[in-house]
């Protein structure tokens, strides 16, 4: 299981971004985030068309298949919604990783439970604003 922004691993940090114009705020070789959104296709494209590694906040196993389509590395769900999706990603053999969303360390027991590609914690993402 893959851990970002665990306390005692260390990890890449993400960077949340609503706009290409963030992604020149954020260091090189870095991993974005944003949400899986139809405003937010120019973004993924651009994302995708110059080879920087995103990760897509997803709902569905809909969004799932979507985002590894786009070319996204990483899908983050929610506890609720990861059991589907890490199906759906298996199924198909996605080169995607299914990472489940936390806020503390009492969750992470519920995603290991779930068998999921990873989890994400909160601090592990920084917000970017352009």
């Amino acid at each position: 299981m893959l851990l970002f922004g665990h306390p005692y691993i260390p990890s890449e940090t993400f960077y949340h971004i609503d706009a290409i114009e963030a992604v020149r705020h954020t260091p090189a070789n870095s991993v974005v985030t944003l949400f899986f959104t139809p405003e937010n296709l120019d973004v993924i494209e651009y994302l995708h068309k110059n080879n920087v590694r995103f990760a897509l906040h997803i709902e569905t196993p809909t969004d799932a298949v979507l985002g590894e389509n786009l070319g996204a590395s990483y899908l983050i769900a929610s506890p609720k919604n990861a059991p589907e999706i890490q199906s759906v990603a298996e199924h198909y053999l996605f080169d995607a990783k299914v990472l489940g969303y936390v806020e503390d360390m009492e969750h992470l027991d519920k995603l290991i439970e779930l068998r999921l590609d990873g989890a994400i914690f909160a601090d592990a993402i920084i917000k970017i604003n352009t």
